[in-house]
């Protein structure tokens, strides 16, 4: 499993990367979008949308919804704001679940629509990044697979109390506290050694940036594990071997873009 994991990754991270900084911003979106599409699909799957054209037709409005969201100008920052807040209403029901769960779950509207925020505000928020500079959404990506990394090996080494076991067994409290400590120490090296002139008060700021980003991705991840659980499901799909399906590999994504758009034009 471990063999197939990496051997996906070395195929994917370099075509991410180089997809990222040699597409002008147009194909990146359409990109994006069909990355959207795909995810959307899988989602589809877990919110038990049966018949395939429906599948089909819902994942084309997602789509052409957060294709739409790259164009959306001055509306940009409360689409993230809106977002923002719904990702926080969303940690009081991971926390809490299955206590709320007939708010969100047993009714269609709310799971159609959760879709809809899910992966809309990611890829405007990722867009944005793109047309200010590519590079951001590298360090959005690395500081993300950083936090994914330092959970997991951190977790499996030392991990002991459980994080939020009615949603993910497998995640630690430990293993969490790993992946933001590693995600800090990333944004320390870019810090120090890609940026010139850092000041005391940069390395704070870039130090709760990362914090943010590590925490949203905690929380995208398992806003996932949420709606696995619900239906069953152990991956989101099975296309990419040893990962799982493209929510398996977007969903810390979903929720740290947003954040971490808003807060690099809030704080830096």
């Amino acid at each position: 499993m471990l063999i197939k994991r990496f051997a996906t990754a070395a195929v994917l991270v370099p075509l991410v990367v180089l997809g990222t900084l040699r597409l002008d911003n147009s194909l990146f979106n359409f990109a994006l979008a069909l990355v959207v599409a795909l995810g959307a699909w899988e989602y589809s799957q877990l919110i038990q949308i049966k018949r395939p054209p429906l599948k089909t037709l819902y994942s084309a409005a997602v789509a052409l919804a957060a294709l739409s969201s790259a164009f959306c100008g001055p509306l940009l920052m409360p689409l993230l704001f809106v977002s923002a807040i719904w990702w926080l209403f969303n940690i009081i029901w991971i926390l809490f679940y299955p206590k709320y769960s007939c708010c969100w779950y047993s009714s269609w509207t709310v799971r159609l629509a959760n879709g809809f925020f899910v992966f809309v505000p990611m890829l405007a928020a990722l867009a944005a990044l793109h047309k200010q500079n590519p590079d951001l959404v590298l360090l959005l990506l690395v500081l993300i697979w950083s936090a994914d990394s330092g959970a997991y090996f951190i977790g499996k080494a030392a991990g002991k109390h459980k994080l939020c076991i009615r949603v993910s067994p497998g995640k630690t409290v430990e293993g969490a506290a790993g992946g933001i400590i590693t995600t800090i120490g990333v944004m320390m090296l870019y810090a120090g050694f890609l940026l010139k002139n850092t000041s005391s008060e940069q390395y704070v700021i870039f130090a709760i940036l990362a914090l943010l980003v590590a925490i949203a991705s905690i929380v995208g991840d398992l806003f996932e594990s949420l709606y696995k659980r619900i239906s069953n499901i152990k991956d989101s799909g099975n296309l990419l071997p040893g990962h799982g399906g493209i929510f398996d590999r977007i969903d810390s994504l979903t929720a740290a873009a947003p954040i971490f758009y808003l807060a690099q034009e809030l704080i830096i």
